[in-house]
């Protein structure tokens, strides 16, 4: 059986493309030094990819078993790694293992295929059902790192060709098990009737790394704006961050009547402590704070360093009946929490003034009457609990 000159032609391209991509990714690992594991990921990727393509421009019909499975087994470990990259870019669970299971697990199918001499559709069955699953696990990882810090368009968009390339493999695996599929149309890339595929395969090897390189700029801006929004002390929401979530919450209850409440606390004697043991011990129980808070609240509460040794905390949904047993469980919690600082405890407690959203009311108002309700509790012995007294 003759090669088709557009498809070796096109082979050669996707071969080139690949490369050009894994010496910009080897770039971005090292020097440039971003996402480096990730960067790295991708780089292996591509280099998989040359490497399976490079096998497929000698693939006639008088090339050896092992030749067909050392190019199939290093596209799919392209595709693998594709989803190992995603996994590391966005800290996701890893999915090593299982890759590497179903991995093997095709490889033995191939070479029983082969030593059963099946018919070639078997081999691109097998080759297309693995694809998919390594192509669709992907494009899920990416579309939901993506959609949780962009919204649901910007995940679409940046997985759209993720899941593109899902479903043309999957449309494959479907029509190769069709009756009467003639093999050669779609198993084989060297003849005319694969120039089709092949295009895909051009298209597919530009876009994705576009949405590789997109994710990497997608991780970058999550991380400058979680450094803007975030208080680098407590790894808390920092002040700008949590009066644009209650500007937020404020404008939902207008709009939907859901109740929220915030609680303000300040903590007892901070002065003192780092008056007498230093600013370090001071910052240490900042933290301390800030990790006992988190860990007392629901995970759809808000807490939030708000300025100095003062905490702000929202609660959506929460009503004025709720609130003042949330409050005295907070005070509680943080009186029983004692650091040790240098061998030395430090007794930690806090005043608190909280109110819930009431009609009427304005956001920046109900932090004035909290604000009025801890300096309250301040006065009248500290380690208290206050309601604010709506005028």
């Amino acid at each position: 059986m003759n090669s088709h000159p557009g498809s070796e032609l096109l082979i050669s391209f996707i071969l080139l493309l690949a490369l050009v991509a894994g010496v910009a990714w080897g770039f971005m690992a090292r020097p440039l030094r971003i996402a480096p594991k990730a960067s790295i990921r991708f780089f292996f990727a591509n280099m998989s990819l040359s490497a399976g393509i490079y096998l497929l421009t000698v693939h006639t019909s008088n090339v050896s078993f092992l030749n067909w499975l050392l190019a199939d087994i290093a596209i799919l470990s392209s595709f693998m790694l594709i989803g190992w990259g995603i996994q590391e870019l966005f800290k996701l669970h890893s999915s090593v293992k299982r890759d590497g299971l179903i991995l093997l697990f095709t490889c033995l199918l191939m070479l029983t295929g082969h030593l059963q001499q099946l018919d070639p559709i078997f081999l691109g069955v097998v080759f297309s059902v693995t694809a998919t699953i390594f192509l669709f696990s992907a494009s899920q990882h990416n579309f939901q790192a993506i959609q949780k810090d962009f919204g649901i368009a910007a995940a679409c968009l940046m997985s759209a060709p993720l899941f593109i390339a899902t479903a043309v493999f999957f449309a494959r695996t479907l029509i190769l098990l069709w009756p009467e599929t003639h093999a050669d149309s779609f198993v084989a890339t060297y003849t005319a009737e694969a120039m089709p595929f092949l295009w895909f395969c051009v298209i597919l090897t530009l876009t994705i790394n576009i949405v590789m390189i997109g994710g990497a700029l997608a991780r970058l801006v999550a991380k400058i704006r979680q450094f803007a929004e975030r208080d680098q002390l407590t790894g808390l929401w920092n002040r700008r961050a949590v009066l644009k979530k209650l500007q937020e919450m404020h404008e939902q209850w207008q709009k939907q009547q859901q109740s929220y409440s915030l609680i303000l606390l300040d903590l007892d004697h901070f002065k003192l402590i780092n008056d007498s043991l230093g600013h370090d011990a001071g910052d240490a129980a900042l933290r301390r704070c800030a990790t006992t808070l988190s860990a007392v609240v629901r995970t759809q509460d808000l807490v939030s360093r708000y300025g100095g040794e003062e905490f702000l905390l929202l609660f959506p949904g929460v009503t004025a009946t709720e609130l003042p047993l949330i409050a005295e469980k907070i005070r509680i919690t943080l009186a029983g929490c004692q650091l040790i600082w240098q061998n030395q405890p430090i007794e930690l407690s806090a005043s608190l003034g909280y109110i819930t959203v009431y009609p009427g009311a304005k956001a920046e108002h109900l932090l004035t009457l909290a604000d009025h309700a801890m300096y309250k509790a301040k006065a009248e012995g500290r380690n208290k609990a206050c309601p604010a007294v709506i005028s």
